[in-house]
């Protein structure tokens, strides 16, 4: 092979590698970049979440349970692929020690379980953008979100160690989520103590600062084992069997998980 000859195969080589580069780069930089811009749509709307000030009493109006549901009703799909994801976790995990198998069997199960694994970015990208979209929509910021799914699912969450996922990280709060839902409660104690003082005040107070105490220190895995306090837990009661129906077990860490940092935080 001559000497130019030589030279157009290596700039087609160099072309195709250029070309696979970039696509991939298309695939996969383009839909998270478009994501962060959603969430970043939100965040001038609504605000970082750490700056959400709850109701000081507690009380939950039903217009913002409403809107909560319809968000929740408008990420179940994404929340079943997710939890497919998930079961492929396992299932790859427990597949070599399965003693009703034939290798060819567990050959076959785990290539299917590591497909729907190797989609499990994307479909992150997809519950995010479900569910920033349902936000925008419903005109409710992610800190008010957190909030409720929060008080909301509480003692759903404080049963996910006996749950089917208790083994994947997945089912917990992050490090970060547990700070910034902190930082909720405290601007919800902040606007408290500015109201006049009564006894019903002054038993929420000790309730915020108990459970504040709690997270920081690590005592609860997830807030309110025992359920919200009970202005909150009130409004919640005629939208329990609705709440329920829209819980998805085992994604909380994905649920209200953000791309966007508005602070330092790990996580």
């Amino acid at each position: 092979m001559n000497s130019s000859k030589r030279r157009g195969w290596r700039y087609l080589t160099i072309v195709t590698i250029i070309f696979f580069l970039g696509a991939g780069a298309w695939y996969f930089i383009v839909p998270i970049q478009k994501s962060k811009q959603l969430e970043s749509s939100l965040v001038d709307r609504y605000d970082w979440a750490t700056r959400y000030t709850p109701p000081a009493d507690g009380v939950i109006q039903a217009d913002r349970l409403e809107r909560f549901l319809r968000v929740r009703d408008a990420v179940q799909t994404n929340c079943g692929i997710f939890q497919e994801i998930m079961d492929s976790v396992i299932r790859l995990e427990t597949l070599e020690s399965d003693p009703n198998l034939s290798a060819r069997q567990k050959t076959s199960e785990g290539l299917d379980s590591l497909k729907r694994m190797f989609s499990a970015a994307p479909s992150f990208l997809e519950f995010m953008d479900a569910r920033n979209n349902a936000l925008l929509v419903e005109e409710m910021g992610l800190g008010e979100y957190i909030y409720l799914y929060l008080a909301a699912y509480a003692e759903q969450l404080a049963q996910e160690s006996e749950g089917r996922y208790a083994d994947q990280e997945e089912a917990y709060l992050s490090p970060r989520a547990r700070k910034e839902y902190v930082k909720i409660l405290e601007n919800q104690l902040a606007a408290l103590n500015a109201t006049e003082q009564s006894p019903a005040t002054l038993t929420l107070i000790t309730e915020l600062q108990a459970e504040i105490t709690a997270l920081e220190e690590g005592s609860h895995a997830s807030p309110w084992p025992e359920g919200p306090p009970s202005a909150t837990s009130n409004s919640l009661a005629p939208y329990h069997d609705r709440l329920s129906a829209l819980y998805c077990e085992g994604i909380v860490r994905v649920e209200i998980l953000q791309k966007n940092k508005g602070y330092s935080f790990e996580g």
